[in-house]
């Protein structure tokens, strides 16, 4: 298992939904942590706090009282420089077995 926290710092502006920018802290992200439900497959993109893979947005938006980060690589990259480290689940074919390979159309058209 890869080492959950690598960095030193404490805190990390990050960019907030609809605009505007908050303060990520260490502290913020711990307690946010024991409220961050870790069973929600809806979420493909995890970071390991205190022994457990949590969604990142989710984890985040708790750490920052219910507002929500610009997007996941805005969540992901304020934890990374935390000193989490992030995993992405990958997905696969349940006929073929294969991992699923989206199209550029998938793509462009599942951002918000």
């Amino acid at each position: 298992m890869a080492p959950e926290r690598i960095g030193t710092v404490s805190e990390t502006p990050i960019a907030l939904k609809g605009g505007g920018e908050a303060v990520l802290t260490l502290a913020d992200v711990a307690v946010a942590a024991l409220h961050t439900d870790d069973d929600d497959p809806r979420y493909t993109v995890l970071v390991a706090v205190a022994g457990r893979n949590l969604p990142v947005v989710a984890l985040v938006r708790n750490a920052l009282g219910g507002r929500d980060p610009g997007n996941t690589n805005v969540a992901e990259t304020a934890l990374r420089r935390l000193g989490f480290t992030v995993l992405v689940k990958r997905r696969f074919d349940n006929a073929t077995g294969e991992p699923v390979r989206l199209t550029r159309e998938q793509i462009d058209g599942s951002s918000t």
